[in-house]
Formats: C-alpha cells, sequence, structure tokens
C-alpha cells in the first residue's frame, strides 16, 4: 500500500489540497470517500491516519463554501462527521448557508431535537410546525404541556367522543321525551343551536376562556347572557351524566365570570297612558291588551291563549304548561276591571288573537296614539315599550296587594325575580287606579260595581276611571 507524508484534505468541489503543515497520511493513494447527498448537492467524508508520539488515529475532514470563504470541519468520531455532514448538504441544498453558521451549542441542540424525534419518525421541521401552529390557538401564557393536561384530563380513554352538535341534540331529544312545554323546548332548540354553531368541536375540547370569550363577543342584554350560560351548564351537566365528559369539565362553567343582569329600570306605562292605548285601539285588538296589562300573561302566553282557557264565570285564565314558559300550569285570577273587558268579546272556543305578529301592530297603535295626542294639542310623542304590559301588571299588581309571592304565582315569576326586579316602583294609588280603569257602560258590557278609586276621568269617549 503507498503512504504519502502529508494531509490530504477535500473542498466541497472535491479537490485535494496539500497541507504540509500537519503530518497525515490517506489510507490508500485513492481513498474512497463517504458520500452524503441532499438533492444536487453532495459533502465528502474522507478519512485520514494521523500519526502522534507514535501512536496512529483515524481523522475524519469534510470541507465546504460558505460564500466565498473555504470551511473545513475535522472530527475524531465518523458518526458524528456523518451528521455533520448531512446537516450541512441540508442547508446548502435548501440555499440556507447562513444557517450553516451554527455554534456548537446551536449544532448540539439541533442534533438533539432529531435524536428526540427519531422514535416518532417526525421530521424537524413537520414538528416545529405542528408546535407553532398550537401555539397559535392558544390563550397568551398558556404553554403546549397545559393543554395536553387539559386534553387528557377531558379525554380519559373510557369516555365516548361526543360534539357539542351532538350532545345538543341527545339533550333535546331527552327533553321532548320528558314532555316539556313547547315553548320551553323552542327556546332551548333556538339557544342549543347557536351555542353549537359557536363551538364545533369535541364537548371535552370546550373550555371555561373559550366559553367567556364567546360571550363577551355577543351582541345581548345581560340577562341574554346569563340565559346562554345557564343553557351551557345544564349541556355541561348532561353530557356528563351520559358518560361524555368528567366531572372536572365542570370547572370549566364555574371559571366563567358571572355575568351581571341589565339593572335599567323596568319599563311600564301609566294608567293615563293605557287610557290612551285602549281609546286608540281597534276592537279587535283589546283582548290582548288588557289582558297583558291587567292579567300579566307574557306576550307568547296570549298568543297560544283560547277562549276555553279563560273562564269568566269562575274569574280565572288558565294557562297550561305546554303553552307556559316554565313548563308549569298556573291559574291567573280575572280582575273586575278585566272582566268588563272581556266580556263583548269572550267566545267559547277558538284563538283569542288573529295577529301572528304583534310588533307591527304596537308600532301602529303607538302613531295612533301619538295622532290622537295632536288632536288635543298635545306633540309629545308616544313610543311603545317593550314587555311594558306585563311589567307594568306585576308592578301595579305588588303595589295593590302588597304579596311579592302571590302576584310570583300569578305571574309565573319566582318571588326573588318579582321582589328584585317590580317591588316599590309604583305607588298604591296608581295601582288603583290602573285597575278601576273599566269599558264605558255599553249594551253590551256587564255593569261591575267596581269601588271608586278616586280618579277623575280624562276626557277620553271609549274607557274610565271608575
Amino acid at each position: 500500500m503507498f503512504l504519502r507524508r502529508f494531509s490530504l484534505q477535500i473542498d466541497f468541489c472535491g479537490q485535494f489540497v496539500d497541507n504540509p503543515g500537519v503530518k497525515a497520511r490517506t489510507v490508500g493513494s485513492a481513498a474512497t470517500p463517504i458520500l452524503v447527498k441532499r438533492g444536487s448537492v453532495t459533502v465528502k467524508i474522507y478519512t485520514v491516519a494521523n500519526r502522534v508520539a507514535g501512536a496512529s488515529y483515524q481523522q475524519f475532514t469534510l470541507v465546504y463554501y460558505d460564500g466565498v470563504q473555504r470551511k473545513k470541519k475535522t472530527f475524531a468520531d465518523l458518526s458524528a462527521a456523518k451528521r455533520e455532514a448531512a446537516l450541512t448538504a441540508t442547508k446548502l441544498a435548501n440555499g440556507e448557508n447562513q444557517v450553516l453558521r451554527l455554534t456548537s451549542t446551536d449544532r448540539a441542540i439541533y442534533l438533539e431535537a432529531l435524536e428526540r424525534l427519531r422514535p416518532f419518525q417526525r421530521p424537524l421541521n413537520l414538528a416545529v410546525q405542528e408546535y407553532t401552529s398550537a401555539i397559535k390557538q392558544l390563550p397568551d401564557g398558556t404553554t403546549l404541556k397545559e393543554a395536553v393536561d387539559f386534553f387528557r384530563r377531558r379525554n380519559p380513554a373510557t369516555l365516548q367522543k361526543r360534539t357539542v352538535r351532538e350532545i345538543a341534540d341527545e339533550m333535546l331529544a331527552a327533553k321532548r321525551a320528558a314532555n316539556l312545554s313547547l315553548v320551553h323546548l323552542k327556546d332551548l332548540e333556538c339557544r342549543l343551536s347557536r351555542i353549537a354553531d359557536a363551538l364545533q368541536m369535541n364537548i371535552s375540547g370546550v373550555s371555561g376562556a373559550m366559553i367567556q370569550t364567546w360571550l363577551d363577543a355577543m351582541k345581548g342584554s345581560g340577562r341574554t347572557k346569563v340565559n346562554y350560560l345557564r343553557v351551557i351548564a345544564s349541556l355541561f351537566r348532561f353530557a356528563v351524566k351520559r358518560k361524555y365528559l368528567s366531572k372536572d369539565a365542570l370547572e370549566e362553567i364555574e371559571a366563567v365570570q358571572q355575568v351581571k343582569e341589565d339593572n335599567g329600570e323596568i319599563e311600564i306605562f301609566t294608567p293615563e297612558e293605557l287610557l290612551e292605548i285602549l281609546n286608540a285601539a281597534r276592537p279587535e285588538m283589546i283582548p290582548w291588551l288588557t289582558i297583558g296589562g291587567f292579567a300579566g300573561l307574557r306576550a307568547a302566553e296570549i298568543q297560544r291563549l283560547n277562549w276555553s282557557e279563560v273562564n269568566l264565570s269562575e274569574r280565572h285564565i288558565e294557562i297550561k304548561a305546554s303553552k307556559s314558559k316554565t313548563a308549569a300550569r298556573r291559574l291567573v285570577p280575572i280582575t273586575d276591571n278585566l272582566a268588563a273587558w272581556l266580556a263583548p268579546h269572550a267566545q267559547k272556543s277558538g284563538a283569542v288573537t288573529e295577529y301572528r305578529s304583534w310588533w307591527n301592530q304596537f308600532s301602529k297603535l303607538a302613531a295612533e296614539v301619538t295622532r290622537s295626542r295632536i288632536e288635543r294639542n298635545d306633540h309629545t310623542a308616544f313610543e311603545w315599550r317593550h314587555n311594558a304590559l306585563r311589567h307594568s301588571f306585576i308592578s301595579y299588581r305588588v303595589a295593590d296587594t302588597q304579596n311579592v309571592a302571590q302576584v310570583a304565582l300569578e305571574a309565573g315569576n319566582s318571588p326573588q325575580m318579582v321582589f328584585r326586579n317590580y317591588r316599590q316602583l309604583v305607588t298604591s294609588a296608581a295601582a288603583k287606579r290602573w285597575f278601576a280603569i273599566f269599558p264605558t257602560t255599553a249594551s253590551n258590557v256587564v255593569p261591575l260595581n267596581a269601588q271608586s278609586a278616586g280618579v277623575q276621568s280624562t276626557g277620553i269617549s271609549h274607557v274610565t276611571v271608575c
């Protein structure tokens, strides 16, 4: 074997370069280099036998150009040389020469990353892409490990996977099987559909932060947001019962900041304003308006009310469970003045109102009241107030009876709600004027012995205050 007393090194073009400053010898005059290829780039590793103090050892050298600068790297270990050659060739093939300027620490980190990924058969670039994509979707300050821990808690192997939409459908089916009221079911279906549209994922992936963000962005009153949060909580509890969620998931609901209900003033009509409304109303509107104002039924309850459920002889209106918002049957008393208003219109059966939508009727009625005011040289515009008939009834009824529990039962509300929102909004004197509003005596109206409330007539021809 031919030996030569000089170091033989390779530049990137594969040319031999003498380096007389180092005593070395090649293993053979035509030693075959190790080729590391990436695309059109080939990096060669040459083996050199060095002798120091009489001892011989192998050295592995590769050479490359960084721009116009010629560089070389020498390794005592072949595996290390191969890893560096692979890294060098990859970066050169990608045209990323600047990245090749790695410190020894950077190079060690890179090689460690490759080793950690090897069992998963994931290339480094794909692993980084998945990591950055996941981090972008997490709230600020949340680590990927925290997200994984959260997922593992919410996704035990024993739990079945269900989307929010699937669980919402199951919950609705269960409620229908329980024969809840159609009103309640329709309201629940509407809210669950909107929730499922917003949270299109497995329910195990829904976090308190997601719910909070959605509620914060929702356009609606505080009361509306409270109702939606209540439905979400019911959905979570249903999922826990069906073994789609662990009990720990309920902590996500508790983490949502409790929405404050609006503390705006309850809007009501004065007795004088109700006189104007009834005076301007067409005859077919009277039952709806007076039942709302003197019995306090909800608009939807009046919409579904049948004359067979209005018992003038026994003086009560029956609200069946299937037509009640709370899915509970109740009897609402008919006051003397309400009986007088309903008597000319009462039938054995049939819908109390034929109107499908009352919003248009309200706007027309408000315009008619305004026109009547102008005729009396009063140029104050009248505006309809949302749900004001029911609010007025509860307010005046509480002031008249001084019994919150009784009024809550009549109105289908909780005593807490009535006490919080309606107590002391009006005076007892105003309440007496409200329930003393009667139609003028006519041949088709049954006169009633209502006690006088000491209120002067307003001059409106169709109605009087006794």
